[in-house]
C-alpha cells in the first residue's frame, strides 16, 4: 500500500468521524431541546406536591400498574406499551449532569501488585545439584557437563 493510497484512506475515515460527531451533536441538541420541552411542561403543572421520595419508594410505585378510579381502565402498566404518558413531578436533568453533580464517597480502589520476587546476591545463591554458591541448578556447569 502506498503513501498515497494510506493518505486517502487516513482522509475517509477522518470524514466519517466527522460525520459521526456532527450526528451525535444534532442528536445531543434535539434531546436537550426535548427535554426542556418536558421541563416547561413540568413547571406549567405546578404540581402542590413537592414533598421527596427515595428511590426504592419511587420505583415500587412506577412499577404498580395505574388504574382509572372511575372506570377502573388501566392507563399505565409497566411492562406493556400504554397510551398514556407518566409524567414527572421534578424537573429532569441530563445524565452527564447529574453525575457531575453526585459527589462519591468511594476510595480509589488499592492497586494489587504481585508480590515482588526478592533476587538475592550471586554470592549468597546456593545450587541444588552441586551445593556450591554462585549459581542456580539451571546453569550448574557440573549438572550440565555430565552425560545422561
Amino acid at each position: 500500500m502506498s503513501i498515497i493510497e494510506l493518505l486517502n484512506e487516513i482522509g475517509k475515515l477522518a470524514q466519517i468521524i466527522n460525520e459521526k460527531n456532527q450526528e451525535l451533536e444534532s442528536l445531543r441538541q434535539s434531546y436537550d431541546a426535548k427535554l426542556q420541552i418536558i421541563n416547561q411542561y413540568i413547571e406549567n403543572l405546578k404540581l402542590s406536591s413537592t414533598s421527596t421520595i427515595s428511590d426504592d419508594e419511587l420505583i415500587a410505585q412506577i412499577s404498580q400498574p395505574i388504574e382509572c378510579l372511575k372506570c377502573h381502565h388501566r392507563v399505565w402498566e409497566n411492562s406493556q406499551e400504554s397510551e398514556f404518558l407518566l409524567i414527572p413531578k421534578s424537573k429532569i436533568e441530563r445524565v452527564s449532569k447529574v453525575e457531575d453533580k453526585t459527589p462519591t464517597a468511594q476510595a480509589p480502589a488499592p492497586s494489587h501488585t504481585a508480590p515482588q520476587k526478592l533476587s538475592k546476591n550471586k554470592s549468597k545463591i546456593e545450587c541444588s545439584y552441586c551445593k556450591k554458591t554462585g549459581h542456580t541448578r539451571a546453569k550448574c556447569r557440573v549438572r550440565l557437563s555430565t552425560p545422561k
